[in-house]
């Protein structure tokens, strides 16, 4: 085996490892989030249920706006090279030290300001039908301001969470937004006696999680003698490229996060129980997103900023190849599963208590949609690192500003027409609008990807979804017509486990390269 190839080995390994064990810290998370979401749908109306998702959409937009955002992707590029040039470490420090002291600046005085402004930043993003609900309008307000502390915490952890990225560790990191859910899960069962309001206790549970996530960070960086302290030496070239960096990358993860507010304000406009459709839609699919696309990207970063700083060209193309196969390997089936079962899944996990039949057609319909964008999304998640890596942030931010102006254009009109659907629809095609523009541009950038060699691995890929999707939609009318609970949740698992042998089979069968070695990796961990 030449070195180029034991080296190209090697890194594929490095980047799954860290991507497996981000995916096992991440599933946790998700696990406990959508047991969080059930109780969330069952013990609560749709009024309050619309009111905490209006009311997080802030911090949880400020939180990847300057936490998982921008700031990461530009500082771990900077960090990995400043720890090859400079052995003492001493560059490495000052540099987290001085951007850890101007994000703590900047996060005191924007929640500071996010609290005194709540109101009337809620009224910029919701439409009008919805402030003049007094009820829903005053409990929006009064959990947003109780959740905006929740900014200053959870953008601490994700500061945390790139530098412990940057020195390898990705468990951690990925487990720590558990303590999130078990804090919100603890909360939404106390008794309502206990909150001068209801839902009170919901946005509490949003505020105490975010504190534990930044504090179990704060220990393991403690451990490893890379605690970021406050310093006086704010400036330097390091931190200046990383703040350089952080502008068209803002300006992308801005743009992203528009998107959300864009949504948050049509869909606030669409009556009763829209806005939790959505949140509920999104949750299912951010649960495959997260454990593949994001897992794969995040683990990514570090490994092609390495070779970038290196200038090994052709295995950076190799590597970005065989992880965009990998993430579209993991995410077409689960594209494929979410649709063709959205029904019986939906009513599983969520039809009980305050959850009606309506709801159950009205999420459904969101999360078909959603199904399809799926592997959309996650080809962004994963081929954006590659345009960071090469500190190319400005391709990211130009395709989501163009995807954002598609979507605000045609949204009005399927909206008249198709209603909350309608809205969903433009969001998948400004999604794919995005995808064309980056694959277009890959090229012209040197970080592009050879086609024709993955062209014989995407099409086994595709014939074996197909494959499954034949069982999963012979099987989806008859798990949904079982009436009893218990059964159609046993039913449901047992043809999801079925669909997992039928894609798997069938990919061994022809021998899909992605396959062999997820259970060549399976079978090393048992040994």
């Amino acid at each position: 085996m030449s070195v180029e190839a034991s080296g190209l080995k090697e890194d594929r390994k490095k980047v799954f490892k860290r991507a497996f064990f981000m995916a096992g810290g991440t599933l946790t998370s998700r696990v406990l989030g959508l047991f969080r979401d059930m109780a969330l749908a069952a013990l609560f109306d749709r009024t309050v249920t619309d009111a905490w998702t209006a009311a997080f959409r802030l911090p949880n937009l400020f939180r990847r706006l300057f936490g998982e955002g921008s700031l990461s992707v530009s500082f771990i590029p900077v960090f990995i090279d400043a720890q090859a040039e400079d052995a003492s470490g001493y560059r490495s420090r000052n540099l987290i030290n001085a951007i850890y002291t101007l994000l703590l600046i900047f996060l005191g005085g924007m929640t500071l300001w996010g609290i005194i402004s709540m109101e009337p930043l809620l009224k910029l993003l919701l439409a009008d039908n919805y402030v003049l609900d007094v009820d829903k309008w005053n409990l929006t307000v009064r959990m947003a301001r109780i959740m905006f502390g929740f900014v200053f915490f959870v953008c601490s952890y994700a500061y945390f969470m790139g530098i412990l990225n940057a020195l390898g560790s990705f468990a951690l990191p990925a487990l720590a937004p558990a303590l999130l859910n078990i804090s919100m899960l603890v909360f939404t069962f106390m008794p309502g006696t206990w909150f001068p309001e209801i839902g009170d206790g919901l946005a509490w549970g949003v505020f105490i999680g975010g504190l534990l996530q930044a504090v179990i960070l704060w220990w393991a960086l403690r451990e490893r003698n890379y605690l970021p302290r406050f310093t006086r030496k704010l400036w330097n070239s390091d931190v200046r490229l990383v703040l350089k960096n952080m502008v068209p990358g803002l300006l992308g993860a801005g743009l992203l996060q528009l998107a959300t507010l864009v949504n948050l304000h049509f869909a606030s406009g669409l009556g009763e129980g829209a806005l939790s459709y959505i949140y509920w839609a999104d949750r299912l699919l951010e649960l495959p997103l997260s454990l593949v696309a994001v897992s794969i990207g995040t683990a990514l970063l570090p490994t092609l900023s390495d070779l970038a700083q290196r200038k090994q060209k052709e295995q950076f193309q190799s590597v970005l190849q065989e992880h965009f196969l990998m993430n579209l390997y993991l995410a077409w089936p689960a594209a494929v599963g979410l649709f063709c079962l959205a029904q019986p899944i939906v009513e599983v996990l969520f039809y009980r208590g305050h959850f009606s039949a309506a709801d159950a057609v009205g999420t459904t319909m969101v999360l078909k949609i959603y199904a399809i964008s799926l592997i959309l999304v996650s080809s962004v998640r994963v081929l954006i690192p590659a345009f960071y890596a090469v500190k190319n942030t400005w391709v990211p931010a130009v395709t989501s500003l163009l995807g954002l102006a598609l979507h605000i254009t045609m949204a009005p009109f399927w909206i008249q027409s198709l209603g909350l659907q309608g809205l969903v629809v433009s969001s998948l095609v400004a999604a794919a609008a995005q995808l064309i523009m980056i694959l277009g541009l890959m090229g012209l950038y040197s970080v592009g990807m050879n086609w024709w060699a993955m062209a014989k691995e995407l099409a086994k890929i595709l014939v074996a979804g197909l494959m499954m999707a034949v069982f999963a939609g012979s099987m989806a009318d008859a798990v949904t017509a079982t009436s009893s609970s218990l059964l159609k949740t046993v039913f449901l698992v047992g043809v999801i486990s079925v669909c997992v042998l039928v894609y798997g089979y069938t990919s061994m069968k022809m021998k899909v390269e992605q396959g062999r070695f997820l259970l060549d990796f399976v079978k090393r961990k048992k040994t």
